[in-house]
């Protein structure tokens, strides 16, 4: 059978063209930059007509601090803090808040606040923050450090 082939493949004379499928010939590279140009055309045309709303963002941004709920007892830890002399911090950790009593007198509640590493608990201005880390913590008020070097006890 492959001789038949042959054969009629001398009598059409198609021996002496040559089809390579593994060259790209000019007209296949001006055809597929042709189809690019088009099928960008079409999108940019019904990209530019077909518009879907999109709605306002706001780009203010409010503080916001969530009620403080106290739920069942996390953990209770007392802390000594070696700055002031001889003070201790107590605290009842919730899920998510603290309530601390200061050997001062003072007791807050403070809800969980957004911290990159340990625990932070702030009020809602943030001029009262409780930090804890594994067995050490301490306080921070307008901005200053006034309880530190607190370990648990």
């Amino acid at each position: 059978m492959g001789i038949y082939f042959s054969h009629l493949f001398k009598y059409f004379k198609f021996v002496s063209m040559s089809i390579s499928f593994n060259t790209v010939t000019r007209f296949s590279q001006i055809v597929a930059i042709i189809l690019f140009i088009v099928v960008f055309a079409v999108g940019f045309y019904i990209g530019q007509y077909s518009v879907i709303p999109v709605p306002a963002v706001s780009t203010t941004i409010t503080a916001h601090t969530p009620a403080v709920s106290t739920g069942p007892v996390v953990n209770a830890v007392t802390f000594a803090c070696t700055q002031p002399a001889g003070s201790f911090i107590s605290s009842i950790f919730y899920r998510d808040a603290v309530t601390i009593s200061l050997s001062d007198g003072r007791t807050l509640t403070l809800p969980h606040a957004l911290s990159a590493d340990g625990a932070r608990y702030a009020n809602a201005d943030e001029s009262f923050v409780f930090w804890n880390k594994g067995n050490t913590a301490f306080v921070t008020e307008n901005g200053t450090t006034t309880w530190s070097g607190c370990v648990v006890k």
